[in-house]
Formats: structure tokens, sequence, C-alpha cells
């Protein structure tokens, strides 16, 4: 008989977090950020670890071990793209770039299912961490810039 009130006490707060949750889906964000998973930075801490028992034991020289993972690090947090109503920013490894809309012929997506952006000015910059199908959403954070790849149009009808 316990079990019965435990149910109703949680029907109310699922029929209260219901209504809350439709408008945030509905909205779009200011920007959105493409970045290397997070999870990835295991895979550099369990260098790390591997690169002590190295390191503490090849004296003074071996210290050098921890550079490797400090350089996985860095490939881990600093690529990404950054994508708003007015530019995309993209971060690589040793340097970054700042591309208005006003300035992109296009998206394109390459054999290797990595998207470049045309400029009008014959450039094409790698757009880093995107991928094909993170396309609807550039195009929504775009606001119009950028037609949705996803959307129907009227000739195929």
């Amino acid at each position: 008989m316990s079990e019965t009130p435990e149910d109703d006490a949680a029907e109310p707060q699922s029929t209260e977090s219901a209504p809350d949750a439709e408008p945030r889906s509905t909205e779009i964000p200011e920007s959105l950020n493409f970045r290397v998973p997070r999870v990835s930075l295991l895979a550099v801490l369990a260098v790390a670890a591997c690169a002590v028992p190295l390191a503490t034991t090849s004296g003074p020289v071996g210290l050098l071990v921890f550079l490797i993972p400090l350089a996985l690090l860095w490939a881990v947090l600093r690529p990404g793209t950054t994508v708003d109503a007015e530019r995309i920013k993209t971060r690589t490894l040793v340097g970054g770039r700042t591309l208005r809309w006003e300035s992109l012929k296009g998206l394109a997506i390459t054999k290797q299912s990595k998207v470049r952006a045309s400029t009008t000015d014959g450039a094409e910059v790698t757009l880093p961490t995107v991928r094909p199908r993170d396309l609807p959403a550039i195009a929504l954070v775009s606001r119009g810039h950028l037609p949705d790849p996803t959307a129907r149009s009227t000739d195929e009808d």
C-alpha cells in the first residue's frame, strides 16, 4: 500500500516538467560550439598515467615524456568551431579564422565527411569538429544565411 502514494507523488512532477521542456526545445540558441568530445580526456589521462613510470625512472631527461600527454591535451581542447548569426569562428591546433556569413559562398562536404566553407575570394576553410549531421543545426543558428539541407524544396513535390 505504500507504493500508491509514491506513484501519485511522481505523476505531478512529470506533468509539471513536461510543459517547461516543450518551449525550450523550440528556442533557437544564440551560438553553437563544436568541440572534440570531452570523453577524449580519459585517453589523455591514460597516456599520462602510463608516462609516469617511464618519466620517473629515466632521470631528468625522462620528464620530457610528459610532453606527449600535454600535446594530446592541446589536441583535444584546442580545435573547434563556433557558429552564430554573424560568423563562423574556427580554431585549429596552431591558428584560427573568422568567417562572416557575407563572405561565404557555401559549405561543402568532402569525401572524408569533413565540412568545408568556401569563401567568395576562393579560399576553402575546413571547419574542425563539424560533421555533415551538424548542418541542419548550423542552418538554424545562421538565421537564414545558410539554407537547411534537410528541408524539402517545392520542386521535389
